[in-house]
């Protein structure tokens, strides 16, 4: 079972070059692809956030904000 510990790690690992909107967008689609009949409500709309993100400006979070939403993801 996927659970949010290994959701905090992968998108962590996406950092590793730097903060890159559509890679986390990606990364968040295909575990959202994988896992997401896995996931708590919860958790499945952070990886909505993320998803969206590639969809334009209006939706991407700052790395700052990206940062705050795996915080928020660990203390869930």
């Amino acid at each position: 079972m996927f659970s949010k510990n290994d959701l905090v790690l992968e998108l962590e690992k996406t950092l590793v070059d730097g903060f890159d909107v559509n890679k986390i967008s990606k990364v968040a689609f295909e575990i959202y692809q994988e896992h997401g009949l896995e996931l708590p409500s919860s958790l499945d709309r952070a990886l909505l956030v993320l998803m969206a993100m590639e969809e334009g400006k209006e939706f991407e979070l700052s790395e700052a904000e990206f940062l705050e939403l795996i915080l928020e993801i660990r203390s869930m």
